[in-house]
């Protein structure tokens, strides 16, 4: 290590013979395509895969509960919450084995259009929106494109995962109507 400077301060501390702002960190994480993030951080489940024992539902009665949320309109991601918050079951897949979206396609009641897809299409179909209103809005206009170029990736994702037609297409024009 290198002596102590002469106003009682202690030296940089050093990475394979680099000061700290040269060096490269022990881990590398994938950056955001559209944004500054990182995406280090997610939640983790508990490590045993059966459901707690405070839980006190039946399988059936979480399946029943799901198809019931579903012929209200839920999607997945909200029937989860639902679950979570009002009926105490922390994770579907822990009391049921198997996944909400798995559940519904079972029970014929899964989306026609993928939740996250869905999603972007409406986040689009709103930009255009605010587009047509504004047409200075550059910044709008340069997210929008972002937007649409991850909703092609998603869909060349599902096509290929056999979750959309082969032949689906994402249209602008008529995109109001898929998320109407």
């Amino acid at each position: 290590q290198e002596a102590l400077s002469s106003a009682g301060g202690t030296a940089p501390r050093t990475v394979e013979g680099r000061s700290r702002r040269g060096a490269t960190p022990t881990y590398l994480a994938m950056g955001r395509m559209y944004g500054p993030g990182k995406g280090m951080a997610k939640s983790a489940l508990p490590y045993r895969r059966k459901p707690p024992t405070w839980v006190k539902m039946k399988p059936d009665d979480v399946c029943d509960h799901i198809c019931k949320l579903a012929k209200k309109g839920l999607t997945p991601s909200q029937i989860g919450v639902t679950l979570r918050d009002s009926f105490g079951v922390p994770q579907v897949g822990s009391v049921t084995g198997s996944k909400i979206l798995r559940i519904l396609k079972t029970n014929g009641l899964a989306p026609s259009l993928p939740e996250d897809l869905y999603f972007l299409i409406k986040k689009a179909v709103s930009m255009r929106k605010h587009l047509d209103k504004n047409r200075k809005d550059k910044d709008s206009k340069f997210r929008l494109i972002l937007v649409e170029s991850r909703i092609h990736r998603l869909a060349r994702y599902y096509k290929r995962d056999k979750a959309l037609p082969a032949t689906w297409k994402y249209v602008s024009a008529t995109a109001s109507a898929l998320v109407a």
